[in-house]
């Protein structure tokens, strides 16, 4: 077949071939195309697997496919600066073998139903289904146990039961300070999944969740210190305020403060404090504690306390947007992976024993960046919804 031919007449011809409607004719120009490359062939056996036409109904549902695409694939491949290369190998149907699926799911019936909008048809036809990047969502707990789900959009304001404004703007939330009115001892739970959000506490305090966290915190500070609770990870802009030290509270870590910027990440067993600037006091029950100058990282587990030279650039690199790698263990490469685009692992077998370094954007689609890790690792992958399968 002309590979010049329109691609949407090719699409319908493969369409009434799975359904049984073509014609001799049509049948025997079916094969003369599946017959001219092999990915054609790849192509076709895709088209009759449930998974895959699942994902481009979803995918052409839910996203505009040619200005999505230009836009991933430019975020993910700019050019890179002096300290921060961005490290990609991005494998790629031609243009029109994506066309090709994007016209054949919509002659499916549409009966399957997905639930998730970020699994989407892999075009560059490597694993079943792609999965899009995390983006800023989240959900705020207020005071009487309400939930409101958070995107990226600016909205309207949120009203606590105290009559708190809490802005939304763009990928965040500020909180009105409470002035001279008397605190009323409310708490707000701010949680991500597959996604980060930033929010300013009414001290003017800033604080970036990054994925699978946590953030529990009062609407209006009182008493001696002002005090918060994180799981997961989180970059902290405190403001400072000498009559009220400002703590945060994870897994029985307190980080004490006066105003300071500073990452603390506790996905693991270990706790991670990370100063960028200022000063920050690390304690343990106890009353132990341990202060910390700029560029010093303290990692916390078991009641151990280690004080190193840290790489403050790679613990906040999530924060900028990077995946970060910096002769880092596979098995934690991959659980970064997962946090991010919300995935479920399945490790098969002997995992790379190799350390890994390299960069790649946080906005590319899942498969560039298993392809990547594919390329440096030799780890191979199959991705079946959320669920990604990893063995050598």
């Amino acid at each position: 077949m002309d590979q010049h031919q329109d691609t949407f007449d090719l699409a319908a011809l493969i369409g009434r071939c799975l359904r049984g409607e073509a014609t001799s004719a049509e049948q025997e120009q079916l094969q003369q195309w599946l017959a001219a490359d092999p990915r054609h062939e790849a192509l076709y056996r895709s088209l009759q697997d449930p998974e895959q036409v699942a994902a481009g109904i979803a995918f052409q549902e839910t996203i505009d496919v040619g200005a999505d695409w230009e836009a991933v694939q430019a975020r993910a491949t700019a050019a890179p600066s002096a300290r921060r290369p961005v490290w990609m190998k991005v494998a790629a149907w031609s243009a029109a073998a994506a066309a090709v699926i994007t016209g054949i799911v919509l002659l499916y019936p549409q009966s399957a139903t997905v639930t998730d909008a970020r699994i989407i048809a892999d075009q560059s036809h490597t694993f079943h289904n792609d999965v899009l990047p995390g983006s800023a969502q989240a959900v705020l707990q207020l005071g009487n146990g309400k939930t409101v789900t958070l995107g990226s959009q600016a909205g309207n304001t949120i009203t606590e039961a105290d009559g708190t404004t809490i802005r939304r703007d763009s990928g965040s939330l500020v909180y009105a300070d409470a002035g001279d009115s008397a605190p009323t001892g409310l708490y707000n739970t701010l949680t991500t999944r597959a996604g980060q959000y930033q929010l300013t506490l009414e001290d003017g305090t800033k604080v970036w969740l990054n994925a699978a966290s946590s953030l529990t915190f009062p609407v209006h500070f009182s008493g001696a210190e002002r005090k918060v609770t994180l799981t997961g990870e989180g970059y902290f802009e405190v403001a400072a305020n000498a009559r009220q030290p400002f703590k945060v509270t994870v897994n029985q870590v307190d980080v004490l403060v006066l105003g300071t910027q500073f990452n603390i990440g506790a996905y693991g067993p270990a706790v991670k404090t990370t100063l960028v600037s200022g000063t920050v006091k690390v304690q343990l029950p106890g009353q132990r504690s341990w202060q910390l100058s700029p560029g010093q990282q303290a990692s916390v587990q078991q009641a151990q306390v280690s004080i190193t030279n840290a790489d403050t650039e790679k613990a906040i690199a999530w924060k900028e947007g990077i995946f970060y790698f910096k002769d880092d263990d596979f098995r934690d490469i991959m659980e970064q992976v997962a946090r991010w685009y919300d995935l479920e692992l399945e490790f098969k077998g002997p995992l790379p024993a190799k350390k890994i370094s390299g960069n790649i954007s946080r906005q590319a689609r899942l498969s560039q960046v298993l392809e990547m890790l594919n390329y440096v690792s030799g780890a191979h992958f199959d991705v079946r919804g959320r669920t990604v399968s990893v063995g050598l």
